[in-house]
């Protein structure tokens, strides 16, 4: 069950006087995104980038499942396009000087835009093999080694990223008209009792639960240099 305190303080001078209210509640800090990586393809595991504990970044090579064998292909298929390429271009130099024929020339054409299609099908079925990193983030355990079978589908690593941080939270119905995407809030994790972390609102679900009579909020916390852990518990105040 999800505690709310709303504190109330007064200030006042002459006539004036200020209500600041906070709402103070419990949450969790989760990584903003988590990835179990897999490729729709049966393969060996030929060779893995990374180790466990990496920081890598979106695009980045993570691991590879083609054979030596696909490399070689795909490498034969781009040469066979540079040829094919020299080919045309030295076909329509001369066909400005009337030395070869249109249909000469129109056929080199077709045997470039063949090689091309060749070449993508090559550079296709490499990329269908090779694992990437799908955000910035960091390597968290590594499932399977190099010379190890993969099926389809099989998880291969675990990726998060842990430079932002969601936190869910919860309150009470009530709170729903008090709390919107510009409401100050911040967190405080155990270890750093009474040191502010800042945090914005991300989501506030307009749909109250029925049965506990509560309704979501996600917040965001920029964690750059990785200094707050995930998972642990915390409190979340929000600044009314």
């Amino acid at each position: 069950m999800y505690k709310i305190l709303i504190i109330a303080a007064a200030l006042v001078g002459g006539s004036d006087c200020l209500n600041a209210a906070k709402l103070v509640t419990d949450g969790i800090i989760l990584p903003s995104h988590t990835a179990s990586l897999s490729l729709p393809t049966e393969a060996v595991l030929r060779d893995l980038k990374v180790k466990e504990g990496d920081l890598v970044t979106r695009g980045q090579t993570l691991a590879i499942l083609y054979s030596t064998s696909e490399e070689i292909e795909n490498q034969r298929a781009e040469k066979q396009l540079e040829l094919a390429e020299y080919a045309l271009a030295t076909s329509q130099k001369l066909r400005v000087k009337e030395l070869v024929s249109v249909e000469e020339t129109y056929q080199k054409q077709i045997a470039r835009d063949v090689c091309k299609i060749d070449a993508r099908r090559t550079a296709a079925a490499l990329l269908d093999r090779t694992l990437t990193a799908p955000f910035d983030g960091l390597v968290l355990r590594i499932l399977k080694e190099p010379g190890g079978a993969v099926s389809r589908a099989d998880k291969i690593m675990d990726v998060v990223n842990l430079k932002t941080l969601h936190v869910n939270t919860f309150l009470e119905g009530d709170a729903l008209e008090k709390v919107n995407t510009l409401t100050k809030v911040h967190v405080e994790t155990p270890k750093k009792e009474g040191k502010k972390i800042n945090a914005s609102i991300l989501m506030i679900d307009p749909v109250v639960d029925p049965g506990s009579g509560l309704f979501r909020v996600r917040l965001l916390i920029q964690n750059e240099d990785m200094s707050i852990p995930s998972g642990i518990p915390i409190k979340v105040i929000f600044e009314l």
